[in-house]
């Protein structure tokens, strides 16, 4: 999709309907919609260069009980150790996008490249579903 602020919304929607259609409840997908819109967010922040036609990739892989949303871009990539926790991010004032994401999955995945972009994975099981062990 275009590596543009009013697309968060569509994303938002092809998350929360692919969830709908694996029968999660309205409380997970209200947390699928609130990570997605962080995980684009920083990729549209983070893209590098900053041009019209910039593109970040939405991946959905849906699974029975489970939903894996990938979110990626070409952006320059970052240190992964500068990302903290919430009580950094609050003596920092910034910083609550990684940590609020990590808070509302069942597992999270980073990847970065310098140069190269960043990947952020992450998997989210709807509560009414068995966990795998």
């Amino acid at each position: 999709m275009p590596s543009s602020p009013r697309y968060v919304s569509l994303a938002r929607l092809v998350v929360s309907a692919v969830a709908r259609g694996l029968d999660f409840s309205e409380e997970s997908i209200d947390d699928l919609k609130v990570v997605v819109s962080e995980m684009c967010t920083n990729a549209i922040i983070h893209c590098e260069p900053r041009r019209e036609d910039q593109r970040i990739q939405l991946i959905c892989r849906p699974r029975p009980g489970a939903l894996t949303v990938e979110v990626k871009d070409s952006g320059q990539g970052f240190d992964p150790s500068c990302v903290g926790t919430f009580e950094d991010g609050l003596a920092a004032g910034k910083g609550f996008g990684i940590p609020l994401i990590r808070s509302l999955v069942d597992e999270f995945e980073l990847e970065t490249d310098e140069g190269k972009g960043t990947v952020v994975r992450i998997t989210k099981y709807d509560r009414g579903t068995h966990l795998p062990a």
